[in-house]
């Protein structure tokens, strides 16, 4: 059974095609040499060098930071060089927690290497014969890995938001939980990776929470997220993993991490070591 694949594959990246991205004297991100080139055209805006992206301290504060970068994204996007604004702002921090230096849209994010923090729920029940996970399907019309194996609960990280905010608002939408269940999941930790994709530089950070629901519960979609909903045994989702590539790709790390903790992969298993290293890069 190889599991290891997954985070193989969420890790794979080449540095050397990117410089440092740098907001107010510290790298928050990564771009990639080409659209580096293309942000030659906003001097006003950006210093430029071969081994640096900076946006100028000149820009302002952060509002103003936001607002520059909104001017040259949507000039790239219109062009067709970078992704169309989803209309939905991260916000740009050195480290989860701080003030924020910026806010930048989520289609923007890979562009620029930003970490992009976000939330993953596992649904489960718990059973004689051991937890067993709700299951989601992605919309056939999803931007990302559609019709595959999703967690009952997960999204992205909006700016002003804190994240169990974050996980009672997903939960409604996606699951239609009662933000009194919602609030009961319990952090689990966070998984994180760095994944080179056509945009650019994926970092991605994973707040992973255990959520245990009520035998008679069944999730039901509100946005549009998921087609369908299934349970099955954790053990069973696990062989998934291994097995085949049903699951969104960085469900497979949230799956393995559950195992994990659950007991449900246990040392013995031949990859283990490189599995709990590898899921926090």
């Amino acid at each position: 059974m190889s599991l290891y694949r997954h985070i193989a594959t969420c890790n794979a990246h080449d540095l050397s095609k990117f410089r440092p991205f740098i907001v107010a004297g510290q790298q928050v991100g990564w771009v990639r040499h080409e659209l580096a080139a293309q942000l030659e055209r906003w001097p006003d805006i950006f210093d430029l060098g071969d081994d640096k992206v900076a946006l100028l301290d000149s820009v302002g504060d952060g509002e103003a930071r936001t607002a520059a970068m909104i001017e040259v994204c949507e000039a790239l996007a219109a062009q067709e060089l970078l992704p169309p604004n989803r209309r939905e702002e991260f916000d740009v921090m050195v480290a989860f927690g701080e003030e924020p230096l910026l806010r930048l849209d989520r289609g923007w994010v890979p562009s620029f290497g930003v970490t992009a923090h976000g939330v993953h729920v596992n649904g489960y029940v718990e059973t004689p014969t051991g937890p067993e996970l709700w299951l989601g399907v992605r919309s056939a019309d999803s931007r990302v890995d559609p019709n595959k194996l999703d967690n009952m609960v997960a999204g992205g990280q909006p700016a002003g938001l804190s994240l169990m905010e974050n996980v009672v608002k997903e939960a409604e939408e996606e699951a239609s939980l009662p933000e009194a269940l919602a609030r009961q999941a319990r952090p689990a930790g966070a998984l994180s990776y760095r994944m080179e994709v056509p945009q650019g530089l994926r970092r991605d950070i994973l707040y992973v929470y255990d959520l245990p629901v009520p035998a008679e519960f069944q999730p039901a979609d509100q946005d549009g997220e998921h087609s369908s909903f299934s349970r099955v045994p954790a053990t069973e989702a696990l062989r998934l993993v291994g097995e085949t590539d049903k699951f969104k790709f960085n469900v497979n790390l949230v799956i393995i991490d559950f195992a994990i903790r659950h007991r449900i992969l246990e040392p013995e298993h031949p990859e283990y070591l490189r599995l709990v290293g590898g899921l926090r890069s």
